[in-house]
């Protein structure tokens, strides 16, 4: 006749209800601020990337929505809306008044412009930004690209047109039709006191080597930014292994004593033949045979919820402790000699709690160990 009752009955372990949280908030507080910080970075980047994307998407929403001629090597946009003109790589976008009244000085402004491949340092640009969007220095680097990019197509225009008077007359009076497009190549995107100094004051082999020169400083943070991806996914992948650590001491995962000679499981999780009665019961723990006082250790960070002082020598479990843990586990340590710990006390995973004796019923100094998870004894040697 095989009897299914618990030899180890203990009502009281089944109780749940305290098992605290604070103990989880406060071990992994540190490890969740900083996943905070990557989240920010992460939702700014989805925010100026998806900009990006809609920028692009508008540029050619007003392809499809306007003429488009052929000219030389170029597609001309002609824009129904008044608006100064732009470029973005062969396709330059022009007022169609302003090429009808043929205005070539707009139109080799922006032919310059497309030419020299302004478009690929805007979209880079652009790109960087997505990822060191943080970057106050990226935003004057935008800009001073820009600027150049102007100063050497108004170089451009002038190599062909002597007329500076004429010009710069124009660019004043493009003043009032000015649209942003950050990705394209503008003709009006500076401040016109300034192109205006600038043809007088730079030839192009100056703007050029300026331009070389801004070029050192953009490379360093193209660098910067992929050192920044590279640096998060670093920093996530270490937060993940703290996160791991951190659960480990959360849950019952080491073995509870100290272990040296003499220290061995003596009596497994299941269906055993009780030592004294010779019955086959169910043992819901593992007994751990070790020397008289050898030191027990808090199996997981926990909450002290009970050490029995009202035991009888030789009867039952005699003196015990049981530890509430986080994610619905308890623990609990029986036959022990000796307490290191009193009721309402946190410990930490491998702290010294008790030593092993044999207080309660038994044939020998032991640790009798039993896991409860969510209410129901478990198998603790899954757990070591």
């Amino acid at each position: 006749m095989v009897n299914s009752q618990n030899q180890f009955e203990f009502n009281e372990y089944m109780n749940f209800g305290s098992t605290i949280n604070s103990l989880e908030t406060n071990t992994i507080e540190l490890i969740h601020k900083p996943n905070f910080l990557v989240l920010l970075y992460f939702v700014c980047v989805s925010i100026f990337l998806i900009r990006l994307f809609y920028q692009l998407f508008q540029l050619f929403k007003t392809i499809n929505a306007n003429e488009i001629i052929n000219y030389k090597k170029f597609k001309l946009v002609l824009l129904n809306n008044s608006s100064s003109p732009f470029s973005f790589f062969n396709y330059i976008f022009i007022d169609k008044d302003d090429y009808r009244d043929g205005s070539n000085e707009l139109l080799l402004h922006e032919i310059t412009h497309a030419k020299q491949k302004h478009s690929f340092d805007a979209i880079l640009l652009e790109i960087i930004l997505v990822f060191q969007w943080f970057n106050p220095f990226i935003y004057r680097y935008r800009q001073a690209f820009k600027e150049i990019h102007e100063y050497l197509a108004d170089r451009g225009v002038l190599k062909t047109n002597n007329d500076k008077i004429a010009y710069q007359q124009l660019i004043i009076d493009q003043i009032e039709k000015n649209i942003h497009v950050r990705l394209a190549s503008q003709f009006n995107y500076s401040l016109p006191k300034n192109r205006i100094k600038m043809m007088t004051r730079i030839n192009s082999s100056k703007l050029a080597k300026f331009k070389t020169l801004l070029i050192i400083p953009l490379i360093a943070l193209l660098l910067m930014a992929f050192s920044m991806k590279t640096s998060t996914e670093s920093f996530l992948n270490t937060n993940q292994v703290l996160q791991t650590l951190s659960d480990s001491k959360l849950i019952p995962s080491i073995f509870p004593v100290k272990k040296g000679d003499g220290v061995e499981i003596s009596s497994g999780y299941g269906m055993r033949i009780h030592p004294i009665s010779k019955k086959e019961m169910m043992h819901n723990a593992v007994d751990i045979k070790a020397p008289m006082g050898t030191p027990v250790f808090a199996t997981a960070n926990g909450l002290v919820r009970k050490v029995e002082k009202d035991f009888k020598q030789g009867e039952g479990y005699g003196k015990y402790i049981i530890i509430d843990h986080t994610n619905g586990f308890s623990t609990l340590y029986a036959q022990l000699s000796e307490y290191n710990v009193i009721e309402g006390k946190e410990v930490k995973q491998g702290d010294v709690i008790g030593y092993v004796g044999q207080t309660g019923l038994s044939v020998g100094p032991h640790l009798h160990y039993e896991v409860i998870k969510e209410g129901k004894n478990v198998n603790p040697e899954d757990y070591f």
